[in-house]
């Protein structure tokens, strides 16, 4: 054999065991390791692959959507105004239902319209305000001062009044048959007792009226 010859069975040879020795490793993985595997577990139960779990990381996305959300003071101012006005306008409406069932029986239509007039003013009214008042009505004279003192503290405390404002309101508007009584006096006698028509009312009925 030359030279050639034997370089060409050399070559041949290598290839042939590197094939051999693929083969057998290829067998060896996919053939005797499971086996292998599956008898060491049983031997040793206890010994299983640890697993390892990654910590949950939070995108910024998630981590402001977490966030609380800042408060939005100008909703929340409207929506105390918008309950203020409505406890506003119920308390309205229930002092003059009690007006109309109350003085109906002894004023004109056209005097009880007015009265309703003032009232709507003096709710939100200073006692300043109340000293403008230029239009007085006029009761039938079965009603006596008694009666118009406990009309007015009904109404105004339905509004909150202090008594001086209260007083003011009635003195002007009932200015004839309050006339020869001062305004301190008034203010003493608001809750006075005595033999009247119209009763004290801590609270007034709540049906409702058009006037």
């Amino acid at each position: 054999m030359d030279e050639f010859s034997g370089l060409m069975v050399f070559f041949v040879t290598c290839l042939l065991l590197g094939g051999f020795y693929f083969s057998f490793q290829s067998i060896l993985n996919d053939c005797l390791l499971p086996v292998v595997e599956r008898i060491f577990r049983k031997k040793h139960p206890h010994l299983e692959p640890e697993i390892v779990v990654e910590p949950l990381v939070e995108t910024p996305q998630e981590q402001e959507q977490e966030e609380p959300a800042v408060l939005n003071y100008g909703e929340y101012k409207q929506a105390a105004q918008h309950k203020f006005a409505q406890e506003q306008a119920q308390t309205l409406e229930k002092v003059l239902s009690y007006t109309g069932q109350e003085m109906a029986l002894y004023m004109t239509e056209k005097d009880l319209q007015q009265l309703c007039e003032h009232i709507h003013a003096f709710q939100f009214a200073t006692e300043q305000e109340c000293e403008q008042i230029k239009t007085p009505v006029t009761v039938d004279a079965k009603l006596k001062s008694i009666d118009l003192m406990h009309f007015g503290w009904n109404i105004g405390n339905q509004f909150k009044k202090s008594g001086i404002e209260t007083t003011t309101f009635i003195k002007y508007i009932f200015a004839k048959e309050l006339k020869d009584s001062e305004i301190s006096t008034i203010k003493r006698k608001l809750r006075a007792d005595g033999t009247c028509r119209i009763k004290l009312t801590e609270k007034l009925s709540a049906n409702v009226r058009d006037f």
